[in-house]
């Protein structure tokens, strides 16, 4: 931990020194700033460079000299770039944010979710949990029904008060006939419909499957259909008239969360839902609810369960979803941006087109893991023929070194085993070329089998 609240995760091999620096977060880190640094071991100092990438705001880049005091701190005596550090010590807890597997079922019976009427109920009574985490590129479906939305949320917008952010106690609190909405409040879901690229889940997630082979038909059958994704409000524990619902620490992200790093994030960045008031108007905020529109190719990250109430009994729902990710990537020049692998993983990547320095960090999702990568390399173009009136795209290879970071609870999976080689140290080379993802063509760096898809630039 470092005199900058953020986490630093370091790895050395032989005289060279990594670390993947990210901002706290309680379920996603990183956030306010992320960096990854290499440097060179001495006897008496560690020197290297340091580059933010576009996981964070922050996006500065520079040279670090730090000195050793005793066996467990680090000291900035030097650099550039502006790094916000200057002390570092280890310690023996991790903060990177994990739902445990075996928890996770309990954990839905703890996190209350509203109903029409007076009656509370847990979002255990709404789901059978089949595994958490998944990741699925999709295209955004209609749901059925002429005049349907994209993205609808279940939530109480006031007559007179536009745009109102709600509390959580006013929220857990709205099923009291007293309150506000009358005793009669939806759960507040921002939910939205997909049809998955199967052909991705059974050709390059190996992995997708494990654990829940007895449901594998049934799954396979909903897949091939519209599936939905559900957005939790509030994901906390604290029922009305707990004296901690305000600061019980959320289970799982919400979109009316306001901590950082607590909410759901839409490209990387926290959710931002604006519901107007009944009365009408439009609001010129950046909002969720009109950001996806039918057909949108996406990435939705989350919980993998059969629906188990009156509405869609047996439904296959990503419930609670996690992350969205809106596929937006261009061909342009500089990678830099967002880039996944086939199983979730995300890799913030910056390149640096004075020198075509390639810098990344990789981590997985929240559910179950916790680890990442952090890579240094250089990108070499190549330009090749095009049409005319069109400009080539840019072809080359990306050459560098890659470390594998555990997060404090558990090595990273192998590669080969999981689809992805995020747990991999040592030297690759990547090719850039292009691909198909859930209908939209976008970059590729592929290495052998393994291949890095762009979601959006930075």
């Amino acid at each position: 931990m470092a005199n900058d609240g953020g986490m630093y995760f370091l790895h050395q091999t032989g005289d060279v020194l990594w670390w993947l620096g990210a901002s706290g977060g309680l379920m996603h880190p990183g956030l306010e700033f992320c960096n990854v640094f290499r440097g060179s071991v001495t006897a008496s100092a560690v020197t290297g460079d340091w580059s933010c990438v576009p996981r964070g705001a922050a996006s500065g880049c520079g040279k670090l000299t730090l000195r050793p005091a005793g066996d467990h701190q680090l000291l900035r005596v030097g650099g550039s770039g502006g790094f916000g550090a200057s002390i570092w010590r280890r310690t023996s807890n991790s903060a990177w944010p994990v739902i445990a597997d075996q928890a996770f079922a309990m954990t839905l019976r703890n996190v209350f979710s509203d109903r029409d009427g007076y009656a509370k109920a847990t979002l255990a009574s709404e789901l059978q949990p089949l595994r958490d985490s998944v990741s699925v590129f999709a295209v955004v479906a209609r749901p059925g029904g002429a005049g349907a939305l994209p993205v609808t949320v279940g939530y109480p917008a006031a007559f007179d008060v536009p745009l109102r952010d709600f509390t959580y106690s006013e929220f857990i609190c709205l099923n009291e006939p007293a309150s506000f909405g009358n005793g009669d409040q939806p759960d507040g879901n921002v939910t939205f419909w997909l049809r998955a690229d199967a052909g991705q889940v059974m050709g390059r997630q190996p992995g997708f499957f494990a654990g829940v082979e007895p449901w594998r038909d049934q799954i396979e059958q909903e897949l091939a259909g519209p599936i939905e994704g559900a957005i939790l409000m509030f994901g906390r524990s604290a029922d009305c008239g707990d004296q901690g619902a305000e600061t019980a620490l959320p289970c799982f992200p919400g979109w009316a969360e306001r901590t950082v790093g607590s909410t759901v994030t839409f490209n990387g960045k926290p959710i931002r839902v604006v519901v107007p008031p009944l009365t009408g108007g439009a609001s010129s905020e950046p909002n969720f609810l009109a950001e996806l529109s039918f057909g949108d190719p996406v990435r939705v990250t989350g919980a993998l369960a059969f629906g188990t109430g009156d509405d869609n009994p047996g439904t296959l729902e990503i419930h609670p979803v996690y992350a969205v990710d809106k596929l937006t990537a261009t061909f342009a020049r500089d990678l830099s941006g967002a880039w996944a692998d086939d199983v979730g993983n995300t890799y913030y990547l910056r390149h640096d087109l004075a020198d075509d320095t390639v810098w990344y960090a990789a981590v997985c999702p929240l559910g179950g893991g916790a680890f990442g990568q952090v890579f240094r390399g250089n990108f070499r173009p190549r330009r090749v023929s095009g049409e005319p009136w069109a400009p080539a795209p840019p072809q080359g290879a990306l050459m560098g070194g890659a470390v594998a970071l555990d997060f404090g609870h558990g090595g990273a999976p192998p590669s080969g085993v999981t689809g992805s080689r995020i747990g991999d140290t040592g030297t690759v080379t990547f090719g850039l070329g292009r691909t198909e993802l859930a209908g939209r063509e976008v970059p590729m760096l592929a290495a052998g089998g393994f291949r890095l898809m762009k979601l959006y630039d930075a």
